[in-house]
């Protein structure tokens, strides 16, 4: 009783709110699949307070992108539905894949909406699971890689590849964009492994489509896009098997996406098995 009279009285006065969040009412107002609804507030789930400031500039998310959500997300197309909601799945699941370190890696052509999926991801587990996240730019992760060999760099540098290794969810969006040297991807690879093997969850958006070696092999007519093996090496591509589901968000080349098997998926068969090919 104490307690709730503590919490009523700090309630009527706005200057001993204990928690800015909810008013000290124990609930907060959100959005879900764009309808509102309300949810109880972390202070009354014994969950860590929200540090100050916004969590998604905390995690280096670009101002472009920090209106992304869950609820904004237009899904224009079969392909896009079915990206949608693996993504509310993945959010509803989070407590569990989160200790098997499993992500999601979106493809999709330029304006298919693979970054806003991925920020919306982590802008919905940062308010509701108190997630510590990091965006990074593919091209620039690669430029801050080239600084960290750089002697006469600052130790930012390191310092910036240690938060990216640390963070409980990473995003690495727009992977391949650019090429890169052998140092670079192996340092990259070294990134990912290191989460892999600390089971962090990392999400990842691409604009190159995964195939099976042997399919990037066949002779082509003409010119074509390169394939995600192709600007990411085979090693790097067979961890990210591994460590993701793979959300495509268009319909795979008429030579057909042939997705290896990699591991289970724990949200319900969302990649594609063997067989399917």
């Amino acid at each position: 009783m104490r307690d709730e009279v503590a919490a009523g009285s700090a309630a009527g006065d706005p200057a001993r709110l204990r928690c800015a969040r909810c008013g000290d009412t124990g609930f907060v107002a959100q959005a879900v699949a764009g309808h509102p609804c309300v949810r109880r507030c972390d202070c009354r789930r014994g969950l860590p307070r929200p540090q100050k400031g916004d969590p998604l500039e905390r995690a280096g998310i670009p101002p472009a992108h920090r209106r992304c959500t869950l609820g904004n997300f237009v899904p224009r197309t079969q392909a896009l539905g079915a990206a949608y909601e693996r993504a509310l799945a993945y959010c509803q699941a989070f407590p569990r894949v989160a200790r098997e370190g499993l992500g999601l890696l979106f493809w999709g052509a330029k304006g298919t909406g693979k970054t806003h999926l991925a920020v919306a991801v982590l802008a919905e587990l940062a308010a509701n699971e108190g997630v510590q996240g990091r965006f990074w730019d593919f091209t620039l992760l690669v430029n801050e890689i080239a600084r960290s060999f750089d002697t006469r760099s600052s130790a930012s540098a390191t310092s910036t590849l240690e938060h990216a290794l640390a963070a409980d969810l990473l995003v690495l969006d727009d992977l391949g964009s650019r090429r890169m040297s052998d140092w670079a991807a192996d340092t990259l690879f070294a990134i990912v492994n290191a989460r892999y093997m600390a089971r962090r969850p990392t999400l990842v958006t691409t604009a190159h489509e995964d195939v099976d070696r042997e399919v990037a092999l066949e002779p082509t007519p003409g010119k074509r896009e390169e394939f995600l093996i192709e600007r990411v090496g085979p090693r790097l591509r067979s961890r990210l098997l591994e460590m993701c589901v793979f959300v495509p968000m268009q319909a795979p080349s008429a030579r057909e996406g042939r997705w290896t098997s990699g591991r289970p998926s724990t949200l319900g068969g969302l990649r594609r098995s063997a067989k399917d090919r």
